[in-house]
């Protein structure tokens, strides 16, 4: 049936929506349209329908848009942006009111969108013609990056590309499969595969077998990409994944680079004078168990390391209310949220570089101490300084009983300078051996405890510091379990080395306070949770704080001198509060010259003569007589000078 065709030229103005197109959703893709319309021209009509509103002399006519809503929407859009001036008219074909319906129907149910892969081709042949990307995007309203992904998967294979228009490959296949710009790599990566082994992630595990994925690989951004492309390297990138994932094809160059630039870090290193350094890719925590870490001091910040501490810290506080701030808005920004991500672990990279700096060792322990420069697990370099092997800790202890035999400094220490042993402080021409040194500091050990039984807060302190040094600490001293605190009592090792220990008035007070807990814990050891949980915080704290001295080993062979002397700098702990001088515990096990140091320290009476005539043993009652009560304790339990 042949109907009149009207056409008129009508101002956009007067164009409206019609209640009788059956298109509700017309919202997506009128950025694209718009663009395209402001590229190529209105290609196509709008078919309206006259509509007056109103009545005598308010009457006004308008022209509903019976099949060409988007077209309408895109238009203005251009118009609102300054692209069409205000009087704009458009070519419309006006038909009968009784007709926009089965129009709009027809319109949108009697074409067939076009295929993708028409899509990608029509945009591979713009390039062809010698068309830029940019133009092409800006003429098609879409991104750079579509008009790349649309050229890319033109590219695939022709057999493939074929398959693809009978619906025999999906479009995430598709996209898998462009990892490769090889037909013959595509075609085998989807023909060799079992149906049930074509996912795209399957694919582009085929496709990239033997490379290297940047981002889950340290040494990949340790060495950094510019880097490995600059020596020749080649860089597969997905342009379908949101992050563009980039796999190194060339992994023996990504492990030759990185071995260069470890050596070259280990090189600098050796000249600060330790006895090794050893330059590694990969070092676990089990291969670091070969190795303890050597005692170390801190030594004061510099004016102008401070200053960046403190700088560091204003800007981390600024970027934790930015964040906050962002939380709290309705539209949250991906971009923003990353930005403060990366610069808190720029901070946090540069305050961990500042606190390792501050760390000294002597010139005695480095002689025996070495180092291992390796690849921290985000791709970032780690020096790990002052670990000892078995051999190099015989070495070092050799060193240091020979030292305090001869009661001589080295080069640059005074006479009186103490030396760490075990969490001790034994001065040079000291002299006692090593096994007075483990009693005494199994003895310091049971005073501490008590100390920090009574000192709840710095017993929470003291368990949250076990934490923070497996989850933030040197990778040598993070255990292997994940997650997992596992407390050992110390009472029996503390009683293998000093027999006298039940004796002394710590263990006692340490013992009925166990004690004391112990009744009031249900005899049903089930019920110990729900039971803890009722405690009030501060009975809970008093708990812990008993629970967590019970485990503090302070022993010369622990390792943890440093830990010890902090501890007990927290709490205060002043030996002569809990040790006495006895004689199975002290004084039979030093020489009659050390007890007539201690009795003459201590303000006695006696002259040297009336205590050099008495006999070993004699003299060890006088002393037990004349050191009692006057807080007199040896060198090795004193408070370190500070």
């Amino acid at each position: 049936m042949e109907h009149t065709r009207e056409m008129l030229l009508l101002p956009l103005s007067s164009l409206v929506p019609s209640p009788q197109n059956v298109r509700r959703h017309t919202a997506g893709q009128i950025e694209e349209l718009a663009a395209l319309i402001d590229a190529q021209g209105l290609l196509h009509n709008l078919m309206v329908t006259e509509q007056v509103i109103g009545r005598g002399k308010a009457t006004k006519v308008r022209f509903a848009v019976a099949a060409g809503e988007r077209r309408r929407r895109a238009l203005l859009l251009l118009q609102q942006r300054g692209r069409l001036p205000k009087s704009h008219e458009v070519l419309c074909e006006l038909v009968p009111p009784e007709r926009a319906l089965e129009i709009s129907v027809a319109e949108n149910s009697g074409r067939e969108a076009l295929h993708p892969a028409d899509e990608f081709e029509a945009f591979k042949a713009l390039i062809d013609e010698g068309k830029g990307i940019e133009d092409v995007a800006t003429r098609f309203g879409v991104s750079v990056l579509t008009v790349q992904r649309r050229l890319k998967l033109s590219a695939v294979s022709p057999r493939l590309l074929g398959l693809y228009r009978q619906d025999g490959i999906n479009l995430d296949q598709l996209m898998a499969l462009t990892l490769s710009d090889e037909h013959e790599a595509q075609e085998r990566a989807w023909f060799e595969a079992q149906p049930w082994d074509r996912t795209p992630a399957a694919l582009r595990r085929v496709l990239t077998a033997g490379e290297v994925e940047a981002a889950g690989s340290a040494l990949v951004r340790f060495v950094g990409i510019e880097a490995y492309e600059a020596a020749g390297g080649v860089v597969r990138r997905d342009l379908f994944d949101d992050a563009q994932s980039r796999f190194l094809s060339d992994a023996a160059l990504v492990q030759r680079l990185a071995t260069d630039k470890v050596e070259t870090l280990a090189e600098a290193v050796r000249a600060e004078g330790w006895a090794w350094v050893e330059a590694r890719l990969d070092v676990d925590s089990h291969a670091l168990r070969q190795f303890v870490p050597c005692e170390h001091t801190l030594r004061k910040p510099t004016k102008q390391e401070k200053e960046e501490l403190a700088e560091l810290d204003s800007r981390a506080v600024e970027l934790k209310r930015e964040g906050e701030a962002l939380n709290d808005t309705a539209e949250w920004s991906a971009n923003d949220a990353e930005r403060i991500d990366l610069e808190e672990q720029a901070i946090e990279e540069h305050r961990k570089a500042i606190k390792g700096a501050l760390k000294t060792w002597r010139t005695e322990v480095k002689q025996h101490a070495g180092v291992i420069v390796t690849v921290g697990r985000q791709g970032d370099a780690e020096v790990v300084r002052g670990l000892l092997r078995h051999a190099d800790r015989k070495a070092l202890a050799a060193s240091q009983k020979a030292t305090l035999r001869a009661g001589a400094a080295s080069p640059g220490e005074l006479p009186g300078d103490p030396v760490q042993l075990g969490g001790l402080v034994a001065h040079r021409g000291a002299k006692c051996s090593d096994n007075l040194l483990r009693r005494l500091a199994a003895h310091r050990t049971v005073a501490l405890q008590v100390m920090l039984s009574r000192n709840g807060d710095v017993a929470l302190a003291a368990v949250v510091h076990v934490f923070v040094q497996r989850v933030f600490g040197d990778e040598y001293r993070r255990a292997i379990p994940a997650l997992q605190i596992a407390p050992q009592l110390s009472a029996h090792a503390l009683q293998a080395v000093a027999d006298d220990l039940k004796q002394s008035t710590a263990w006692q007070v340490l013992e009925a306070a166990r004690l004391a807990w112990q009744e009031r814990l249900p005899a049903n050891a089930a019920e110990w949770f729900g039971w803890l949980i009722g405690l009030p915080q501060n009975e809970l704290l008093d708990l812990l704080a008993l629970c967590s001295a019970s485990t503090l080993n302070a022993s010369p062979n622990s390792g943890a001198a440093s830990d010890a002397n902090a501890l007990a700098e927290a709490v205060g702990l002043d030996m002569a509060d809990w040790w006495e001088p006895t004689a199975f515990g002290f004084l039979k096990h030093v020489s009659k010259a050390q007890i007539m140091d201690a009795i003459k320290e201590a303000g006695s009476e006696p002259t040297v003569e009336e205590l050099s005539a008495l006999k070993k043993d004699a003299l060890v009652v006088k002393a037990v007589s004349q050191l009692a009560g006057k807080r007199w304790l040896p060198l090795p339990l004193r408070r370190p000078p500070g």
